[in-house]
């Protein structure tokens, strides 16, 4: 019989995922793969500065990991940048 494949996740999105990523690192109580059920793999990219249109140009990332579930944190760097507003961000409408 088979062993299943483990679950992948993947967080992504502005600086908060990598600094997540070395705040699991430097903590030995918590675990990368955020407790979930059945060791799943859990992929962080983090990008320092992006911003809704920046991250659109790194989904590459998600794609080459294939994950089953992804997990955006985004919008924090688009609201301290006052060019941008959500009625004329494309990639979100």
């Amino acid at each position: 019989m088979a062993v299943p494949s483990p679950l992948k996740v993947q967080l992504f999105g502005q600086s908060f995922v990598r600094h997540l990523k070395y705040f699991i690192r430097h903590d030995t109580t918590l675990r990368f793969d955020l407790n979930l059920q059945g060791h799943p793999l859990v992929q962080y990219s983090g990008f320092s500065g992006a911003r809704v249109d920046t991250l659109h140009d790194r989904l590459t990332v998600i794609s080459d990991f294939e994950p089953e579930i992804v997990v955006l944190i985004i919008g924090t760097n688009d609201i301290y940048d006052s060019s941008c507003s959500p009625g004329e961000n494309t990639y979100l409408n």
